[in-house]
């Protein structure tokens, strides 16, 4: 792994962690000044949006699928986090400002094996 493939790993971990402790804070840290994430419902909401339902006690897991793709200062960083009993694949756009990662974009929504040819067996 490249040292921004291990960065970028890592900072996905992070985020993971501070979804499960409503560190609301720490995700706007890693937040590029705008933010599009689509919820797994399909409705798209701002960074607003996203930390308001920010709460402590979730029990998300992540998986990283591998490779995490950087081209310059963008990366693509695709995972799978599972929560409630359900699997959820996330797409997470990053761009690199004043030299940190910060998340742009983010979509998810319900894993299906079927969908993703590229990862027939799941993370």
């Amino acid at each position: 792994m490249t040292p921004d493939q291990q960065a970028l790993f890592d900072l996905n971990i992070l985020i993971n962690t501070a979804e499960n402790q409503g560190d609301g804070g720490f995700l706007q840290s890693v937040l590029a000044p705008r933010l599009a994430f689509l919820r797994a419902n399909r409705v798209t909401v701002d960074e607003q949006g996203l930390l308001a339902t920010v709460a402590a006690g979730g029990s998300r897991t992540i998986a990283v699928i591998n490779p995490i793709r950087v081209f310059g200062d963008r990366a693509v960083v695709e995972c799978v986090v599972t929560t409630g009993g359900k699997k959820y694949h996330n797409v997470r756009l990053f761009v690199r400002l004043a030299g940190c990662w910060r998340l742009l974009g983010w979509a998810n929504e319900e894993w299906v094996p079927a969908k993703y040819v590229a990862y027939p067996s799941g993370p």
